[in-house]
């Protein structure tokens, strides 16, 4: 197949194929896609670029780089919910090919390295899932990729100034795009190149690499600060406490949330090496490895440190670690080419579509299993023809023959993107709706155009139906049912949203609206029916 096309057309090809079939079988995800929208969509109604506002309230809890691509997009296409989602998706794609420029510095002589490295990177889970999501660790990703690579460069090719100024435009973004998280993950490679760099340019000095390293984080935090003073400044105290302090002492001293043992990240990381964990090259590759190789070394001064300080740190989440995935990537390309000059085996993949195969089996009969097992009824519904196409996909794979170990790593790439497109289209295809804000933030929004005042009854709204929605307007939290009593009695003709999960027998007949939400309903309750109906006042105490 790599005659039909170049391994960089097929990084796109599979790339467009991942993008479009994700973005059109799901809906925004609430919370965070919604809210980030709705974030960007307040940024745009109120053509205020400078201070992040969330239904009305400032939004300190991440920098404005994504807003400001979503709002850029819309400047250029029209308002949509199409451009903003492939903001981080190109992102991805700008990584996959920074990935592959790492891997020609660091091992120059072996061109397989540099032609596999993004499909392993594309082919994994982890990565190829999060490259749908409209999140800010892709960003941060590319941007330390970015950091990466300018640090190669001026290692094996001189201490120049422009060099130096991509490395201080890599910080900025970094922290743009999340904060100054991004230091955390370029500073280790750059503390111990002398382990790691064993022939420095002409005329490379160490005094020199670290008083650059001085510059490019100046560089980088004035960029960065051009736009934190003023917006600190109209933000007012608060909300530059946060941008300032808040986000970062807080996440590494409190950890916000997600607190989870140290050793979460170990245990985990066999997950995000799948399905690579499974291809035989890969484990005959391993055992051929040297702690000689100063790439080796390289990638592990990029990823070992920041491992270990993320599984210290008590707050923890998988998507935290994506900036180390190339990496582990390079790694793994390492390994597996080392068979591209011994002994090829044409049907090194077979494992994996035998492994594929038996999923497709379970996918096909699981409305029987569902009868079975008594599980989740809704599981019936799905269709078994998903698991025949993973099955077809799986029987492709097995009998497919590679020419080398370029064109099987293509296979299990296409295999893992067709894998994970036909499983999500399953259950999409039964659990899409249950996903999808839309539906009553046009209801919201129809009833705010009647002038009707809408409340969120609860502990914290996500800015859910903002975007979905193009509310103008912010819905009005209450998290107290005396203050809820007192709001719906001064505004009679208003509505109340409320999510709700028991007593529905006693809640949906008093409900105006109702819609399924995620594992919950949320309903649109008449403040007048509320106060008509004083049991409503107990069931819905929070």
């Amino acid at each position: 197949m790599l005659q039909l096309l170049s391994v960089r057309l097929w990084i796109v090809l599979l790339w467009i194929i991942l993008i479009t079939v994700s973005l059109s079988i799901r809906p925004l995800f609430p919370v965070d896609e919604t809210r980030y929208a709705a974030v960007a969509w307040e940024m745009w109604l109120r053509h205020d670029y400078l201070v992040p506002h969330l239904n009305g309230e400032t939004y300190s809890h991440k920098p404005p780089l994504l807003f400001w691509l979503m709002t850029a997009s819309w400047w250029l296409f029209g308002v949509n919910d199409w451009t903003l989602r492939v903001i981080a998706p190109l992102f991805s794609l700008a990584s996959l090919y920074l990935s592959a420029m790492i891997a020609r510095s660091l091992w120059p002589e072996r061109k397989t390295i540099e032609e596999i490295t993004p499909l392993i990177l594309l082919g994994l889970f982890f990565w190829n899932i999060y490259s749908t999501l409209t999140m800010f660790d892709m960003m941060l990703s590319f941007f330390a990729v970015l950091g990466i690579y300018s640090l190669l460069q001026l290692a094996h090719l001189g201490l120049t100034w422009r060099r130096w100024l991509l490395l201080g435009v890599a910080i900025a973004g970094g922290v743009f795009s999340k904060g100054p998280v991004i230091l955390l993950h370029l500073l280790p490679v750059a503390l111990t190149a002398p382990w790691w760099l064993e022939k420095p340019a002409i005329n490379f000095s160490w005094r020199n690499w670290y008083l650059g390293l001085i510059v490019s984080i100046f560089i980088g935090a004035t960029i960065a600060l051009s736009w934190a003073i003023p917006a600190g400044i109209a933000g007012g105290q608060e909300y530059r406490n946060a941008i300032f302090l808040g986000q970062t002492s807080g996440r590494l001293v409190q950890s916000f949330a997600h607190r989870l043992p140290w050793w979460w990240y170990l245990e985990t990381l066999p997950l995000l090496l799948l399905p690579w964990l499974l291809f035989r090259p890969l484990w005959a590759g391993l055992s051929r490895l040297k702690q000689k190789d100063s790439g080796l070394r390289f990638c592990l001064a990029w990823a070992l440190p920041v491992f270990i300080a993320f599984s210290l740190v008590s707050g923890k989440r998988l998507h935290y670690l994506l900036p180390l995935v190339p990496a582990l990537a390079l790694v793994l390309a390492r390994a597996i080419e080392e068979v591209s000059s011994q002994k090829f085996t044409p049907k090194s993949h077979a494992g994996i579509a035998i492994i594929w195969a038996v999923l497709a089996v379970v996918v096909a009969v699981l409305p029987w299993l569902t009868q079975v097992f008594q599980w989740h009824p809704e599981l019936s519904s799905i269709s078994p023809l998903w698991g025949v196409a993973l099955f077809v996909v799986s029987v492709a794979l097995f009998f497919t023959k590679s020419s080398d170990i370029r064109e099987a790593v293509l296979y299990v790439s296409i295999a893992s993107i067709s894998g994970i497109l036909l499983v999500s289209a399953g259950f999409f295809s039964i659990k899409a709706e249950l996903y999808d804000t839309s539906k009553p933030a046009a209801k919201i929004s129809e009833l705010m155009q009647e002038n009707r005042q809408i409340a969120f009854y609860g502990s914290k709204y996500h800015g859910q139906y903002n975007f979905t929605g193009r509310l103008e307007r912010p819905i009005i939290l209450i998290d107290s049912l005396k203050a809820l009593q007192s709001w719906a009695a001064q505004n009679n003709n208003a509505f109340i949203i409320i999510n709700y999960d028991e007593n529905a027998e006693f809640i949906e007949p008093k409900l105006t609206y109702r819609y399924p939400f995620k594992g919950q309903n949320v309903g649109l309750l008449s403040a007048k029916v509320f106060l008509d109906n004083p049991e409503l006042a107990i069931i819905l105490k929070l």
